[in-house]
């Protein structure tokens, strides 16, 4: 009986070797917000908080091709994002330089910090809101009455673009979720700096 078990569990382990590795895809991934391009390349935003009244904080950007990722957001560094069993692991070697983040991040950072999928969603890139506030229309220039509203510098999922319109989704702090249209004055590419 143990032979017959002992053989399952290696027909098993076998059977996942030959499916070869899952396939990253956009989601939330603990502090990391991730969009897989059309163009299969990465778009990302990663932001994690601690501390109990005195709060710290790291933020940074990421995107490239999983295994030639930028990051930045003073300077930029570079990384890497590969999928896991149960969400992805991201890679900065220098990634507790970034503002703030070396009293935050985890040094793991440094050699694969895993992070387990929060939520799956189907974003095809990301942008920031690039004024002071952009309500979230039904459609391509609709009336902005009574609608709720992203502001400056938030980071939101996008799910299509259509003719200088963007239809974005925007999560809250309580998991509230919003989707609407902004127009392209309104928010900004994620470009990684000039080297």
């Amino acid at each position: 009986m143990i032979r017959f078990l002992a053989m399952g569990v290696s027909l098993c382990a076998m059977g996942s070797a030959l499916a070869g590795p899952v396939e990253l895809h956009s989601g939330r991934y603990e502090g990391l917000m991730l969009a897989v391009t059309p163009q299969h390349e990465i778009e990302g935003y990663y932001a994690e908080q601690m501390g109990e009244g005195m709060t710290r904080g790291c933020a940074f950007y990421l995107q490239g091709k999983p295994d030639a990722l930028t990051t930045w957001l003073d300077a930029a560094y570079p990384g890497s994002v590969a999928s896991s069993v149960d969400g992805v692991t991201l890679t900065v070697e220098q990634g507790r330089q970034h503002p703030g983040c070396m009293n935050v991040l985890m040094p793991e950072i440094a050699t694969g910090l895993d992070l387990s999928e929060t939520a799956e969603t189907n974003w095809i890139g990301l942008v920031t809101v690039a004024t002071d506030k952009a309500y979230l229309l039904e459609s391509p220039g609709a009336k902005a009455a009574k609608r709720p509203y992203i502001v400056k510098h938030d980071v939101v999922g996008v799910l299509a673009f259509k003719d200088g319109w963007a239809q974005v989704e925007f999560t809250t702090a309580r998991d509230r979720t919003y989707t609407g249209w902004i127009s392209q004055d309104q928010y900004a590419r994620l470009t990684p700096p000039k080297s």
